[in-house]
């Protein structure tokens, strides 16, 4: 009997020493085919073997791997950078988007424009306490990259190293009224869509806010630095981590971002505002952040109610004519605007405006020298304005 329990028992060994080899070789076989899964090259999918690059990945962040043959492509995807092989998008102005980023980027202009009337009411919710931003006068295009790129040559733009927006602002009059035209780059991915549009939005801002000789004390990378503060703000309330990681990794500010990011954090943002305004500095060092409470006096239009909170008048309702009046004219000769009543339009622009105790749907047709043809409330007939001398 002891015999055949010693037997039973050398069996049952053999047996879990097989079950032990078996599950050994299985679990070795998985670890192999999940090592080889993640060795595979990010763009043509091939395992690697020998020598790979590790590229960035700028659309979602993370690092991909990717083979010597693929590395060597000179197609490259718009936005996240990496090479692009057989399954991309070519849009018309010769950028290349890859599967993914093709699937997630805004390519409607409705839907575009859609977004940015959202981010604009976020703005004006967010910071309501400190800045109200343009909204009347701001004619927004969504542009490809050699009608961007042509804007960085025309005087007057306010523009991104980035290229992915620029803004122009003219004041029409004396300079209380202003027309702005924030152009941005088409097919972006949502969350930069609104990072840049925010960014552009404070441009037009600090046009009509901002003193000209403050403006023009002002180094260009503070300027940049405040329009990405704004842009960062919005990104953590919408909670898009990478966004935030890009804006304060870019270095098209030279550093003021992360010293505007640490001066607000100390004095608030009223106060990064106000020192915008009339700061007696250029810009800002990490190392003298209480610089940002030095104001100059002779810039400040009204006193500040408390540190970091301005004073600002309410503005009564904007008079209107009693009839469709052209304003004003302003642009340039290649793409003009027109003020008629409290709107601005380009050319082929329908909108609604406000005549009397009433509104009417006008659609701009052309806009000459000193002059407008238009078509009101669905009629076919044609009208021309001419700019009123009164």
């Amino acid at each position: 009997m002891a015999m055949n329990l010693r037997q039973m028992s050398s069996g049952k060994y053999r047996m879990a020493w097989w079950v032990v080899l078996v599950g050994l070789l299985w679990g070795g076989m998985a670890a192999g085919q999940a090592a080889e899964e993640s060795s595979r090259c990010e763009v043509c999918n091939q395992v690697l073997k020998g020598e790979y690059y590790v590229v960035t990945d700028r659309s979602v962040g993370g690092e991909k791997k990717v083979c010597k043959d693929c590395q060597k492509l000179e197609t490259r995807c718009f936005l996240c950078g990496l090479p692009v092989k057989g399954d991309y998008a070519t849009l018309k102005d010769g950028r290349l988007l890859c599967k993914r980023d093709n699937k997630e980027a805004i390519h409607s202009e409705t839907e575009a424009k859609s977004i940015c009337e959202v981010v604009h009411y976020d703005l004006d919710r967010k910071f309501s306490r400190f800045m109200t931003f343009p909204s009347q006068d701001v004619v927004l295009s969504f542009v490809d990259r050699f009608h961007l790129e042509s804007l960085f040559k025309v005087s007057g733009y306010e523009h991104c190293v980035s290229i992915f927006g620029a803004t122009e602002s003219h004041a029409l009059g004396a300079g209380t009224n202003y027309v702005h035209s924030i152009s941005i780059l088409s097919d972006l991915k949502k969350a930069r869509l609104m990072a840049v549009y925010a960014h552009e939005c404070t441009h037009a801002w600090m046009a009509e806010n901002v003193p000209k000789a403050r403006a023009a004390g002002l180094a260009r990378d503070t300027i940049e630095g405040f329009c990405e503060l704004v842009a960062y703000e919005l990104m953590e309330e919408h909670q898009e981590a990478f966004e935030m990681n890009a804006i304060k990794s870019n270095d098209y500010t030279k550093g003021q971002i992360g010293v505007l990011l640490e001066a607000e954090g100390r004095y608030g943002f009223g106060s990064i505002v106000d020192w915008m305004k009339a700061g007696e500095d250029s810009r800002l060092e990490s190392v003298k952040l209480d610089r940002v409470r030095m104001i100059e006096p002779s810039l400040t239009v009204t006193p500040a109610a408390s540190p970091a909170l301005w004073t600002v008048a309410a503005r009564a309702p904007t008079p209107v004519p009693n009839t469709l009046t052209l304003k004003g004219i302003s642009g340039t000769s290649q793409h003009r605007f027109a003020l008629i009543n409290d709107r601005t339009f380009e050319v082929m622009e329908k909108g609604r405006v406000r005549f009397g105790q009433t509104n009417v749907a006008i659609r701009c047709l052309e806009i000459r020298d000193n002059s407008v043809v238009i078509q009101a409330g669905g009629s076919n007939e044609k009208q021309e304005l001419f700019i009123s001398n009164k």
